[in-house]
């Protein structure tokens, strides 16, 4: 592990205990509306900070993930791969996964934000895929994502928004992350057809209802 990843992996990090998570709401792999649970008042309400490698161990617990979906003026959706099997980066178990979700992890450093969840999205967008505050058009909160069928994500709760933009000029920054591109819902459709393309669990989750969304 590298110096970068060790500095990542000591940072204390937004996490929740999953009874307050939960509570009143019955725990599925599947991704709720706003209808049937308002999680993100359970994380604003009850939220704590861990140190990010004893959270990764801690199934006690669940570490809020905001999970931006980008799509341009033509429904095109951003679509991009993490980085190959030798990267330096942390959470091998996700390398070389195709993805439509920017994703972060909430920080100390965010607990001065009225909102830390929404308020983070703008700059982290800015941070990952060199998108400004004017390129944007909507924000909009979509989906609360749960999946404890992998091991990755049985300790993370995501928190999905899709950001409408004008500009689809836009440069991958962060170094964990592969070429990406605006995709259509067809050729989309495609690549997770195909043998060729192995698709991150939350972007299939969220897959048929954001077709629906977006048409």
């Amino acid at each position: 592990m590298n110096q970068v990843v060790k500095d990542k992996m000591a940072r204390e990090i937004m996490v929740v205990s999953c009874d307050k998570l939960f509570a009143g709401v019955t725990r599925e792999t599947k991704f709720y509306n706003n209808d049937e649970a308002n999680i993100e008042k359970n994380i604003l309400d009850n939220y704590e900070y861990m140190i990010r490698w004893k959270a990764e161990e801690n199934r006690d617990f669940k570490q809020p993930i905001t999970y931006a979906i980008i799509a341009d003026d033509q429904n095109r959706i951003f679509v991009y791969k993490r980085w190959w099997s030798s990267s330096t980066a942390w959470e091998s178990r996700l390398h070389s996964k195709i993805s439509f979700g920017i994703w972060w992890h909430l920080e100390r450093e965010d607990e001065e934000m009225e909102n830390p969840i929404r308020d983070s999205l703008v700059r982290e967008i800015e941070e990952e895929i060199n998108l400004k505050d004017e390129d944007i058009a909507s924000i909009k909160p979509i989906w609360y994502i749960n999946d404890d069928s992998n091991d990755v994500w049985k300790v993370h709760i995501g928190i999905s928004y899709l950001v409408k933009v004008h500009n689809s000029n836009v440069a991958l920054l962060d170094w964990e992350l592969d070429n990406g591109e605006f995709v259509s819902i067809e050729d989309l459709d495609n690549m997770i057809a195909s043998w060729d393309y192995d698709v991150e669990s939350w972007s299939n989750i969220l897959y048929e209802p954001l077709k629906k969304l977006l048409k």
